[in-house]
């Protein structure tokens, strides 16, 4: 498996991961995060004492809208759907937090706070939970902690904008392509990317049934523009960015053939 960018079986991986999030080497391992770029050693160290290491197996809960915000967290390995419940008892993903991302942060608006999404594992994790008050005493005395926090929190509600901007003006294979094209970067031509959340989650994500993900798949095989490995998406990243858009509807939709040209039938008195 891969893991900090090298290959390494699962017991050498899990091994790492151990130590790195054991006590005495926590402190080394929250310098190394670009969020905590700035601490001292004895800041570091005042973190990690504060903190305490668990695991999450696939699809447990780490926390529940509503309930009291008292922890900060880091995700060391795996990944957490952020989400909230619709009002038909489905699930619609948020967010998805990847490893060495720190999340949870509503407990720096008031001692009271409240969380404001559910949380919960997407395979096996290891989080990192950080206490309220020394983390706030921080924010309170370090320029560079808080500096770090605002530049997460605007990059946030930049996905965020860009997600509510992508359910809005796409369709579900518009939706899908903006996915896959964000997760190709500046990938050029055939790029091969594994896919990082379950379908079901995927679809969560993008705001559409599973079904609508599984044909909105369809028609991008069918174009020649994605083939399946097992969790494998073999993707034509310059295809798929050269029809992205319309340009003749007021609306973005991928794929669209545009206005229709077929005479109109009128009717007769």
């Amino acid at each position: 498996m891969v893991h900090n960018g090298s290959l390494m079986c699962r017991a050498c991986a899990e091994s790492e991961t151990a130590v790195l999030t054991s006590p005495d080497r926590l402190p080394d391992y929250l310098r190394q995060l670009h969020f905590f770029r700035g601490l001292g050693n004895e800041q570091a160290e005042l973190l990690a004492q504060a903190s305490t290491t668990c695991q999450l197996e696939d699809g447990r809960w780490l926390f529940r809208r509503g309930d009291s915000a008292r922890e900060v967290f880091v995700l060391r390995e795996g990944q957490i759907a952020l989400f909230r419940l619709t009002a038909d008892g489905g699930e619609s993903i948020v967010a998805l937090v990847g490893a060495d991302e720190i999340f949870g942060e509503e407990m720096i608006q008031t001692t009271d706070a409240r969380r404001d999404v559910n949380a919960r594992a997407v395979g096996r994790c290891t989080v990192v939970k950080i206490d309220r008050q020394p983390f706030r005493g921080l924010l309170a005395e370090s320029p560079e902690l808080m500096g770090s926090l605002v530049e997460t929190l605007h990059r946030r509600q930049q996905m965020l904008l860009d997600h509510i901007e992508r359910l809005s003006l796409r369709d579900a294979s518009g939706r899908l392509v903006d996915y896959l094209l964000a997760s190709a970067g500046d990938a050029r031509g055939t790029h091969r990317m594994r896919l990082q959340m379950p379908k079901h989650a995927l679809a969560s994500h993008l705001a559409i049934q599973p079904e609508t993900l599984s044909r909105a798949i369809g028609r991008l095989k069918n174009c020649g523009h994605l083939r399946e490995e097992d969790d494998v998406f073999i993707i034509d990243a310059d295809a798929l960015r050269a029809a992205e858009h319309c340009g003749q509807c007021e609306r973005i939709f991928w794929g669209c053939a545009g206005p229709s040209t077929a005479p109109v039938a009128t009717a007769h008195a």
